[in-house]
């Protein structure tokens, strides 16, 4: 017969050898380690390995020949066959074993192709028909022509070089690296022969390396060449290495052994060392090691490792005896060769095999669908029509990836083309008509239009009845009009757009993400883009080992199983390392390396990946991560899942009422409407999980209530009622009521009126069908002194708002200034947001805002703060209030426009009067059951009610007043002295008296004067003096300075008390500044106010941080008062009662008289004398006189210096308000400011010669 050149067989096509193609195998079984997948039998090793030593040896009885091979026309190649001894004409079958006898029957045929002796005649199955010859057509991708092969002809036709393993690996198509390699160790040993160098001393250990289905040769081919050859894979290649190796005489032997990886991780040592005395008894050959990178695996105990110690030595010592040929993947090699550095020394030669081109895979594809149909398929358009090159271009783009199958993807790609011709031709069948089960449309190699496949799928249909998801739903059909435009490029053979199909979906919990995610995958299966489409859910536990290396094994074991599936990470931020520049967490950054290293992201990856969890945190953790995980993932347009709106909400509720078979009132359902509005607030909000939270708890309560009923009026069926939905639900209603409870005695009327007015909008809002949460203000600032209500109406706040239904629960969270700020750069922000996330659906009461107005620190923090509220998802979901002195409150506000323009809403919570005094001494007392003797404290007429009320009026003149702290801590001692005194009493008389109570005031009064005593520079105590004005600055002043208050006067140190003891003075600051009007002070009646007028103003504290201390000493004139009002229960004491009533009118008299001595001395100060002047001499007066009463009856009774006490501080507050009245004559001349200077035209305005006050020009 003659040569049939290489040229004349359509591109991939194996030329059998000549002269002779025939073959012969043995009759026994075989045992060949390797397989073949698309065909039905193997050959024996020893078979194969005579059949590749001896091709042309003519056989003597063949069971098969080849009668010729024509062709005609040029357009197809005819081969026949004929079968001898056989009882029919029975054409050739994949999988026959020819028998070498012929006097024997032939062989049994089954399904499987393997020979079965046991069989009997009943199981011999009839044999296949032939495949027929495979009709030309042409190649649609041009062919690259192979350097290796004319590489190999030149050398052939100039040196006469000869080769038979070379010819038969050149005429197979790719495998370039491959050709080249055998070209180049043929070169080496070519060499070395002609220098005489010897080999005994070379390696030819080599590494295959390549994505599976690389080396599998056309269906067809193998059909025709399978009397020669085994299935062409890594073995088969491996087998031809082996011959080569031996052709060209490195080798003594062509002795094949093949084995697995794991084989010899199991055995070991002893396993190892039993393969290689084979070899060595056969004088030589190859062992081939498949998947060698099992035998360094993670998940392999030492026996491997101990395996491939024992390889490593006896490759070195039997160097040109022993070959061996390990594969495996390239990723998985790597950790192969890490085990030990000699491997790469050992190890010189490497193989790769590349995937297949584009030509090479249509032809793949053009023989699969020919061997598998026997030649009857017939394609739309053509085996080279445009369908057909769609679909290799596809498969095409998976190219490159780790885990690429090659000719196995184009195996699968068959199957999926055989599945939609079976759905399309049993529509057809249902509908009546006879199809053509041998034609493969368009849509059945390529798929539908997806347009069309959308409109059947129910997985799209499901995610269009979703509740809410708006904008989900936007990007899945936005994807999905990608896909359509696509299909159509594709149509066009343009390329297509990349899409990726990995996704992250962000969002609150219970918004459906793993349900969309589901939904997501069967649509992608739907269109063809994933062959599986299943969902499979992990959480970051599922990936992270117990030691270091396990996470990366059990992250691409789960990679591995979910290929062509959707693969859901749920709380996927979990997988945060931390922060790049500290030290990260091993095993979570091992998880991460390891989805980068095997996720690629692109266009035909058979898979879907997706991250769920919060937005915030999971980009935080691509922050963190390894780069390349942005770019496998669409961090710029991901999922993003809303929190449901308080509609669809509704909707969710109303479905699974539907499908619980419940039912409820029109009332109860405006109660589980308001229900939800409250947990929407909540941080965290668990959307449709709550709502089956809100449900559960109807059902349980509507069974508790059905349960209390007697058995007879019990009902099953009824409607859930509001109660069952929320036990307090009228709180609304009575709202009014409520907030007069909370606050009655606590704060002035005034501030309940307005929280009372705060409900009735919100009710009317509700009434009318307005958003109350609109109407009614949220952010709040309480300015005061101290101890006037400001924690305590803060605390009822969160109970009043959740009646109104403004936040999810009634809690107040309560943080001074100072816990929004942190200690170092970079602490502030996140621990200011981490705290202002947790008060939402609460209120945040702040205090102290003073400590916000400085520092770098401070402004972050209210940076922070502003940007939280003006974000719309928190606008009125928590209640906020700024608490703090009016001053510091301006100061912050006036320096911070922003937070102000947020703070709408100011209640003043003023000083307390001395009758609010009395009515929270009365409270606390009654809180305890004491009573006062003639009760005399709910009386206001008698002399007890007023003394006491005037004692206040001392105490609240007195630097350090707390207002109703103070009170309380009085009523706390008045109690305790009660007891005191009680111990010894049988009886068990609760009564006070009004000493009792008048002196513990008294005792009080003192301490707050000693604590506001310093030394002076004699050594002996005087009050603080304030320092001077020294502002000297000529611009006109500010806003603030504007509106403060005249500068302090100057005290003389030199006035100071007599030391002694029974030196007693106590000084007391009484303001006397000119009373502001009554008519804008909130919180008083008119019978307050006007007592009020007649009482002098109290001095405002201002807190230590401010600026504005000079102006504090200004309003103040210093008294002085006896300390020695103190309870002395001696026996000289009662003596001192016990003396004649002549001798106190004189000790009176003499009082009285010091005291008109000293009213005549503050008269004598003139008008026209300075500020400062007249301040000093008053003080110096009143202290003087003060200490000469004292100093007068030093051993009087402490009923007498009771009694004295109160008529000297009656005269002496009307010697107060009397000299007020003069001050402010002299404040009101037209010429002079309030403090008697006159004024000085300077540039805007006026400003005083004593530089403490300024008036505009306007």
């Amino acid at each position: 017969m003659p040569h049939i050149s290489d040229r004349e067989y359509p591109p991939g096509f194996l030329v059998p050898p000549d002269p002779a193609f025939t073959s012969t195998s043995s009759s026994r079984p075989s045992t060949s380690a390797s397989s073949v997948s698309t065909a039905p039998s193997s050959l024996s090793d020893d078979a194969c390995r005579e059949d590749i030593e001896d091709t042309s040896k003519p056989v003597e009885t063949p069971r098969l020949d080849i009668e010729s091979i024509q062709r005609p026309n040029g357009n197809s190649i005819n081969i026949t066959f004929s079968l001898s001894k056989a009882t029919s004409s029975s054409p050739f079958a994949l999988g026959v074993n020819a028998h070498t006898s012929p006097d024997e029957s032939p062989p049994e045929i089954s399904h499987s192709g393997h020979s079965d002796e046991g069989d009997t005649d009943s199981e011999v199955s009839e044999p296949e028909e032939p495949v027929p010859p495979r009709p030309y057509c042409k190649n649609p991708f041009q062919f690259c022509p192979s350097p290796a092969a004319e590489e190999w002809e030149k050398r052939k036709a100039a040196r006469g070089e000869v080769n038979e393993v070379i010819d038969r690996l050149m005429r197979y198509q790719g495998l370039e690296e491959v050709k080249q390699q055998f070209l180049d160790i043929k070169s080496k040993v070519d060499i070395c022969e002609s220098q005489g160098r010897s080999l005994n001393r070379e390696r030819f250990n080599v590494v295959f390396q390549g994505n599976p289905g690389t080396g599998i040769d056309s269906p067809y081919l193998v059909s025709v060449k399978r009397i020669t050859d085994t299935m062409l894979g890594k073995t088969t290649f491996a087998r031809l290495y082996a011959e080569f190796l031996h052709s060209v005489g490195v080798i003594n032997s062509s002795y094949f052994k093949e084995t697995a990886g794991i084989a010899l991780a199991v055995k070991g040592a002893e396993g190892a060392q039993d393969e290689v005395e084979d070899i060595l008894n056969h004088n030589g050959g190859v062992l081939f090691i498949d998947e060698a990178y099992q035998l360094t695996a993670a998940y392999i105990e030492a026996l491997g490792k101990q395996a491939l110690d024992f390889l490593l030595k006896a490759m070195e010592d039997n160097i040109g005896k022993l070959v061996v040929v390990f594969v495996g993947y390239k990723e998985e090699m790597e950790s192969f060769f890490e085990h030990n550095p000699g491997l790469t020394s050992r190890i010189p030669w490497t193989m790769h095999f590349a995937d297949f081109t584009d030509a090479e895979l249509w032809e793949i594809l053009y023989d699969n669908i020919h061997v598998g149909y026997r030649g009857n398929m017939r394609v739309d358009g053509g085996m080279d029509g445009k369908p057909m090159r769609i679909a290799v271009r596809r498969l095409a783009q998976s190219r490159g990836n780790r885990g690429f199958g090659n000719a196995r993807a184009v195996e699968n790609l068959i199957g999926q083309i055989s599945s939609r011709q079976a759905r399309r031709l049993q529509k057809l069948r249902v509908q009546g008509k006879e199809p053509d089960c041998n034609f493969f449309t368009q849509e059945d190699v390529i798929g539908p239009d997806p347009s069309d496949v959308l409109q059947s799928s129910h997985a799209w249909n499901e995610l269009q009845k979703l509740i809410g998801l708006d904008t989900v739903k936007k990007n899945v059909r936005t994807m999905m009009g990608m896909i359509q435009k696509n299909y159509r490029r594709e149509l066009k053979e343009i390329k297509p757009f990349q899409l990726p199909l990995n996704q992250l979906f962000l969002g609150p919990p219970g918004t459906g993400k793993t349900t969309v995610a589901k939904l997501y995958g069967q649509i992608l299966n739907d269109l063809g883009l994933l062959t599986r489409g299943d969902l499979i859910v992990k959480n970051p536990a599922d990936f992270i080992g117990e030691c270091l290396g396990k996470s990366e094994a059990k992250t691409r074991k789960i990679l591995e199983a979910t290929v062509g599936r959707v693969l859901v990470i749920d709380e996927a931020y979990m997988l945060d390392p931390g922060d790049p520049n500290k030290e990260q967490d091993k095993f979570k950054t091992g998880v991460l390396d390891t989805l980068v290293s095997i996720i690629q992201g692109v266009p035909g990856e058979d898979r879907c990946i997706i991250f769920v969890g919060y937005e915030d945190r999971i980009r935080n953790m691509f922050h963190n991560a390894n780069p390349g995980l942005s770019r496998r993932f669409r961090v710029d347009r991901p999922f993003r899942f809303q929190n449901f709106t308080i509609n669809q909400l509704l909707q969710v509720m109303q479905l699974k009422m539907e499908q619980k078979d419940l039912s409820c009132t029109p009332e109860a359902w405006e109660v589980a409407r308001d229900v939800l509005e409250r947990a929407l607030m909540r941080p965290n909000f668990g959307n449709a999980g709550d709502v089956d939270n809100c449900l559960a708890a109807a059902q349980m309560n509507f069974e508790q209530r059905q349960s209390a009923k007697p058995l007879h009026e019990q009902a099953c069926d009824d409607d859930l009622q509001p109660q069952d939905f929320d036990p307090d639900w009228d709180r609304i209603s009575r709202g009014a009521t409520d907030c007069q409870r909370l606050l009655s005695g606590k704060v002035h009327q005034n501030i309940i009126d307005k929280f009372v007015n705060y409900q009735k909008r919100c009710l009317g809002a509700r009434k009318y069908g307005f958003r109350p949460r609109d109407l009614v203000p949220t952010n709040f600032v309480f300015a005061g002194p101290a101890g006037t209500g400001k924690s305590t109406a803060a605390c009822q706040m969160g109970r009043i708002f959740y009646n109104m239904g403004l936040l999810s629960a009634p809690e107040v969270v309560e943080h001074s200034a100072s816990d929004l700020i942190g200690q170092y750069v970079g602490q502030t922000s996140p621990k200011t947001r981490k705290l202002l996330e947790l008060a939402s659906g609460k209120v945040l009461f702040i205090d102290e805002v003073h400590r916000l107005a400085s520092g770098q620190f401070a402004a972050e923090a209210v940076d922070e703060l502003v940007g939280f509220l003006t974000q719309q998802e928190n606008a009125g979901k928590m209640v906020v209030i700024l608490a703090g002195y009016q001053s510091d409150i301006r100061n912050l506000m006036s320096n911070r426009p922003d937070l102000s323009g947020l703070f709408k809403e100011e209640i003043a919570f003023d000083e307390l009067s001395p009758e609010d005094c009395v009515a929270i001494l009365l409270r606390e007392l009654d809180a305890n059951r004491i009573t006062t003797e003639s009760d005399f404290l709910r009386v206001r007429e008698s002399r007890g009610h007023s003394n006491v009320r005037k004692l206040f009026k001392a105490l609240i003149a007195l630097p350090g007043w707390s207002n109703a702290r103070d009170v309380k801590y009085l009523a706390t001692q008045i109690l305790g002295n009660f007891l005191e005194s009680a111990a010894d009493n049988t009886t068990s008389d609760r009564t006070l008296s009004a000493d009792h109570v008048e002196a513990c005031i008294m005792d009080m009064i003192t301490l707050s004067t000693n604590r506001c005593k310093k030394l002076g520079d004699d050594g002996n105590t005087a009050l603080p003096i304030s320092p001077p004005h020294a502002n000297n600055d000529p611009e006109p002043a500010t806003l603030e300075e504007t509106q403060a208050s005249p500068p302090p006067p100057r005290i003389d140190p030199a006035i100071c008390t007599p030391g002694g003891d029974t030196a007693c003075d106590v000084d007391v600051n009484v303001n006397t500044q000119h009373k502001p009007d009554r008519e804008h002070q909130p919180g008083l009646s008119k019978s307050k106010q006007r007592e009020r007028d007649d009482e002098p103003v109290p001095n405002q504290r201002r807190s230590q941080h401010t600026n504005d201390t000079d102006a504090q000493s200004s309003d103040e004139t210093h008294v002085s008062i006896p300390r020695a009002l103190q309870r002395q229960q001696s026996p000289k004491v009662e003596q001192h009662e016990k003396q004649e009533p002549s001798s106190r009118p004189q000790s009176l008299h003499n009082s009285e008289e010091l005291e008109h001595q000293a009213s005549l001395s503050e008269h004598q100060v003139p008008v026209e004398a300075t500020w400062e002047q007249r301040k000093r001499r008053a003080t110096q007066v009143q202290l003087q006189t003060g200490v000469t009463k004292i100093n007068t009856k030093t051993n009087s009774g402490t009923h007498t210096l009771v009694l004295r006490a109160r008529r000297w501080l009656s005269r002496l507050l009307k010697r107060g308000r009397k000299r007020e009245k003069q001050e402010t004559r002299v404040s009101s001349h037209p010429g002079r400011c309030e403090a008697g200077y006159a004024w000085n035209a300077v540039p805007g305005g006026y400003r005083c010669e004593g530089r403490h006050h300024f008036m505009p020009a306007s």
